[in-house]
């Protein structure tokens, strides 16, 4: 089926939505937004790559407070017009995140709540708005409720940044308990964002949809338009697909380690044999890939803006029909 045949189907209502990130009532940022991320895990030379990234990148950009920590980056980063401040978390683990194919053996150092709150304390960033993002570290698991309450006692004192709770499965699971996080709903007010990580909302994209598309639902019946951060997704196929089940904003580092070409993602170096000639040495092939992917990344995010004028399944350049039915398939499993 064509892309404008799946656009002129008998529309279907996702739960995508334009909403906005917000400062003292002041609209700081409109969703949705995709933003390339920084780590060190994974990435010895992370702060070489910030200073070439800075030449390209204009928009919404996360680095980890870890990172800060243990100056792997310096800030400024004035190139941005919106920063995340993340949790510390994923390089304070050994764990992969679904886009890492773990050709680097990392070691995390030291990572407590004390050093977090004093990166949160020390965060200069200037005229440029930022998100914090709440402590993470994988041996410490708290209840939903715990996590709730220890994220709303972040940075006090600090009114000049908007803040994100991000959301971790509690002591023995692998997974976010959804039962639990949406008694809990009304709870999340005061936080600008709720974010969760790809790995840990499902074992199947279906699943993530569903339980991304039961978040918003219970956001929305609690009377909170607050935007869902899904953290470790940030390409081709999926942000897409968690787009349309109501996520806003997404991020991850797939896109340093990947190529984005024609809807697909695809490894650097398949890439750089088929379109830059097999003769390409490696580190050209990665600046030339983290230039192309940023500039998919900005028109991804302006396919899904499009999608939101009518809601319709043409406004994607690439896998319109696919990601129709994978919404439809989400939406049917949870009962319509």
């Amino acid at each position: 089926m064509s892309r404008a045949a799946a656009g002129k189907k008998k529309q279907i209502r996702s739960l995508a939505q334009r909403r906005s990130l917000k400062l003292h009532g002041v609209e700081i940022a409109r969703t949705p937004l995709l933003v390339p991320s920084f780590s060190s895990k994974g990435f010895a030379d992370v702060g070489k790559i910030v200073e070439y990234a800075a030449e390209v990148i204009d928009s919404a950009t996360l680095v980890s407070a870890y990172d800060l920590h243990y100056k792997r980056i310096e800030p400024p980063f004035n190139f941005a017009d919106l920063l995340f401040l993340d949790s510390g978390g994923y390089e304070a683990s050994r764990d992969l995140d679904l886009s890492d194919y773990g050709d680097r053996v990392h070691e995390p150092a030291a990572w407590t709540q004390e050093m977090h709150e004093a990166q949160l304390a020390a965060w200069q960033p200037g005229s440029i708005p930022s998100v914090i993002i709440s402590y993470d570290h994988p041996k410490q698991r708290l209840s939903i409720k715990e996590q709730i309450a220890r994220a709303k006692k972040m940075a006090p004192g600090r009114t000049d940044v908007m803040r994100e709770i991000l959301i971790k499965p509690e002591p023995g699971q692998s997974f976010v308990p959804m039962k639990t996080l949406l008694k809990n709903a009304r709870e999340l007010a005061g936080f600008d964002v709720v974010g969760v990580t790809e790995k840990e909302i499902g074992n199947s994209v279906l699943t993530r949809m569903q339980n991304i598309a039961a978040l918003r639902r219970a956001l929305e019946k609690a009377g909170y338009e607050t935007p869902i951060h899904v953290f470790g997704s940030l390409d081709t196929v999926t942000t897409p697909l968690y787009f349309l089940a109501g996520a806003d904003i997404f991020d991850g580092l797939t896109w340093l380690r990947f190529a984005f070409h024609d809807g697909q993602t695809l490894y650097k170096q398949n890439y750089g044999a088929l379109h830059l000639g097999v003769q390409t040495k490696a580190h050209v092939i990665d600046g030339l890939c983290w230039n192309s992917n940023y500039r998919y990344i900005k028109e991804l995010e302006l396919q899904l803006r499009r999608f939101l004028n009518e809601h319709d399944f043409s406004a994607f350049k690439h896998h319109g029909t696919e990601f129709r039915e994978a919404l439809e398939s989400a939406l049917e499993a949870m009962g319509g």
